[in-house]
């Protein structure tokens, strides 16, 4: 018996080996691969620039690069018939609102394991998908 109905599993990469790990995770949990997405956010290419009051930054060029990035991300690890798709915004809300929009059944996110300074500058993902997701959330702990 099977406790909980995967009717769509989401995983959120940045394409990191942790993020290939969760794929495959999510792939022998699924019934179908086409039930798995990959979810990139991107934050808005106005923010990683600091320059941007003085140089133009194309967003859309921008989204199109990390799609690029993404697809040949899908190549490398031989993943086949998997939805993949790329937001612009803060990852952890984005992650939740498109889970809720999309009535994901589970979202699959590893931790990076990022302690101090570190994880002060970058926040952690996980800990706000955990509390922003409306849908059971399965963190994978790093490997070290």
């Amino acid at each position: 018996m099977n406790l909980l109905q995967l009717n769509s599993i989401i995983v959120p990469v940045d394409f990191s080996e942790e993020c290939a790990e969760a794929v495959n995770v999510a792939l022998e949990l699924a019934e179908k691969p086409t039930k798995v997405t990959l979810l990139h956010v991107k934050y808005p290419a106005s923010y990683i620039n600091a320059g941007t009051a003085y140089v133009h930054i194309d967003e859309e060029r921008h989204k199109q690069e990390v799609e690029t990035g993404l697809q040949q991300f899908i190549l490398r690890h031989g993943w086949q018939n998997i939805e993949s798709i790329v937001l612009s915004g803060d990852p952890g809300n984005e992650i939740a609102t498109y889970a809720e929009k999309n009535n994901a059944s589970l979202i699959i996110i590893p931790t990076h394991g990022y302690h101090g300074f570190k994880r002060l500058m970058l926040g952690s993902v996980a800990d706000r998908v955990i509390n922003l997701a409306s849908c059971p959330v399965l963190i994978l702990k790093r490997k070290d």
